[in-house]
């Protein structure tokens, strides 16, 4: 019985430390107290091999490295300008909700690939649609909605921001999230499947509603320390 309880308190703690770095799902074999992926790592493999052992180690290793590559836990949106912001000046030329139009797709109109095993980008290009010269500086505020209504507020990465200025019509600048699909053949993964993307523009209260146009789902790691799916700062598009 002693020797039971133990092999199930390491087990335990193995699966929690794979799930604390968003790692994907694990099973544990109890006559022997060792985890396996049932997932097979993101390479979908199956079977017992060794070259299909190392390669789901490989592929484990390369999500931990993408979800490593950087998130903070901030709030969705923290004032994260203020000291820029507090000034009269940057207040005046902040670009505000209203202003901006906001469409999906990146410089060059690339759009994620849903079912593949590594991390992806999602862009939306923002434009200037008011009548005056406006900045954005900082992290805007991203929630992902689920088709079943769950929400996720996403991450910082670890990018420092830089000022962004557009002129009326321009549309040079662009909300980009790092994201970790999860393929149809992956079983085991919890799926986040998502159906609306809430972004709200750094130091704003007022946010934009976006339908979600690439289908699919990404790897669920609404409650790990460090996910492979986060927003950077508003950019150059």
């Amino acid at each position: 019985m002693t020797a039971k309880l133990t092999r199930a308190v390491r087990c335990t703690a193995a699966v929690l430390a794979v799930i604390a770095v968003g790692a994907g799902a694990t099973a544990c074999d109890s006559s022997s107290g060792s985890t396996s992926s049932k997932a097979g790592g993101w390479s979908g493999l199956q079977g017992g091999s060794q070259e299909k052992a190392q390669a789901a180690g490989d592929s484990m290793k390369n999500v931990k490295k993408m979800a490593e590559k950087g998130s903070r836990t901030d709030a969705v949106n923290l004032a994260s300008t203020a000291s820029t912001a507090s000034t009269t000046g940057a207040e005046s030329k902040r670009c505000h909700t209203g202003e901006l139009t906001f469409n999906w797709g990146g410089p060059h109109g690339g759009a994620p690939d849903m079912q593949a095993d590594y991390q992806q980008m999602a862009t939306v290009r923002l434009a200037n649609s008011g009548n005056r010269t406006c900045t954005l500086h900082g992290f805007p505020g991203v929630r992902l909605i689920s088709t079943t209504g769950e929400t996720w507020d996403l991450p910082r990465s670890s990018d420092k921001p830089s000022t962004m200025t557009l002129s009326p019509g321009d549309d040079t600048s662009m909300v980009s999230m790092n994201i970790l699909p999860l393929p149809n053949a992956m079983k085991g993964p919890k799926p986040f499947k998502v159906s609306q993307v809430l972004i709200t523009p750094p130091d704003e209260t007022t946010h934009v509603t976006l339908k979600w146009p690439y289908g699919g789902a990404v790897l669920d790691q609404s409650g790990a320390t460090r996910p492979g799916t986060f927003v950077n700062p508003i950019g150059i598009g």
